[in-house]
C-alpha cells in the first residue's frame, strides 16, 4: 500500500543501521511484493495479493501476515551463511510490514480526513485521487535526489533471481522494469513543484523516519527471540503511538 519510493528510503535507512544487509538484494526484496502482474486497471493481479502480500482472504493490506511471511522463509535462513538470501527475503518481510504500518497510520487517516471524497466519488477514484499526490511526492524525491537507492541500486544494478516460488521471474523482472521506467522516465503530465492537499512531504518524511526506526527495533527484536505463537504481524510488538494514525491534517495548507 506504501508507494514504492517510500519503500526504498525506508529500505535506504534500516541499511545504515544493519551493516550485516547485502545492499542489493535487501532493496530488490524491498519491492518484491509488488511484483504481482496488474490487470487493465490494476484492480487484480497475478499473483493475487492474498499471495504476494501474505493477506487473510478479503481482508485489506493493514491485514498483512508478515509474520507468517517470517517465520515461513525468512527465520529458517542463517543469514550468516547465506547473507545475500537472508537479505532479500528481510526486504520482502519488511514491505509486508511497512504495508502494514502505512495502511495504520496513513490510509486511516485519510479515510478519515477525506470523507468527503469518498463520500462523493466512487472508493477506487478516492484511493486514485490520493495516490496522485503519494507518487507526485515520490516523482520528486527520485529529481530532487540524484544519489538515492532508486538511482544508485535498483535502477543499475542487475535484477537478482526471485527465490519465492510464488514469486515469478518473468514478473518479478517486468515489475521492476516497469517500477525503473515510472521513475527514470517520468510523465511530463506530471506537476511536482506544488502544494500537496493529501499528503504532505514533511508527513511523508515523518512516516518514512519513524517506520524505519520501528522495523529496525522489530529486526532487532526478531534476531534475539522468534515471534510468540499467535502473532500474524510484527507491528503487534510495537508501542500504540508507533502503530497511531497520522493526525490530520495530512496534506499542504490550502
Amino acid at each position: 500500500m506504501g508507494s514504492w519510493i517510500s519503500h526504498l528510503r525506508i529500505a535506504e535507512n534500516i541499511l545504515q543501521q544493519c551493516s550485516w544487509l547485502d545492499e542489493t538484494a535487501f532493496t530488490f526484496g524491498s519491492l518484491a511484493p509488488d511484483s504481482g502482474l496488474p490487470n487493465a486497471d490494476w484492480t487484480q493481479f497475478d499473483p493475487p495479493k492474498e499471495i504476494s502480500h501474505f493477506l487473510p482472504v478479503g481482508s485489506g493490506e493493514g491485514s498483512a501476515q508478515d509474520l507468517v511471511f517470517y517465520r515461513s522463509y525468512v527465520s529458517p535462513v542463517n543469514r550468516q551463511q547465506e547473507p545475500v538470501l537472508a537479505s532479500f527475503l528481510t526486504g520482502y518481510f519488511v514491505h509486508l510490514a511497512s504495508d502494514h504500518l502505512w495502511a495504520d497510520r496513513i490510509g486511516k487517516a485519510s479515510r478519515q480526513a477525506y470523507t468527503h471524497l469518498f463520500e462523493n466519488n466512487p472508493e477506487v477514484k478516492a484511493w486514485d485521487t490520493i495516490k496522485e499526490d503519494w507518487y507526485a511526492l515520490d516523482q520528486r524525491y527520485v529529481r530532487d535526489h540524484p544519489d538515492c537507492l532508486f538511482w544508485r541500486v535498483f535502477l543499475r544494478m542487475p535484477i537478482p533471481q526471485s527465490p519465492l516460488p510464488f514469486v515469478r521471474q518473468d514478473a518479478f523482472e517486468h515489475q521492476v522494469n516497469y517500477i525503473r521506467d515510472f521513475y527514470s522516465h517520468p510523465s511530463t503530465d506530471w506537476v511536482l513543484d506544488r502544494p500537496y492537499p493529501y499528503l504532505s512531504e514533511a508527513n511523508m518524511q515523518r512516516y518514512v523516519n519513524e517506520t524505519s526506526a520501528s522495523l529496525v527495533r522489530i529486526l532487532r527484536l526478531l534476531a534475539t527471540l522468534p515471534p510468540p505463537d499467535g502473532l500474524t504481524s510484527a507491528t503487534s510488538l510495537l508501542t500504540s503511538a508507533e502503530t497511531a494514525s497520522f493526525i490530520p491534517p495530512l496534506g499542504d495548507p490550502a
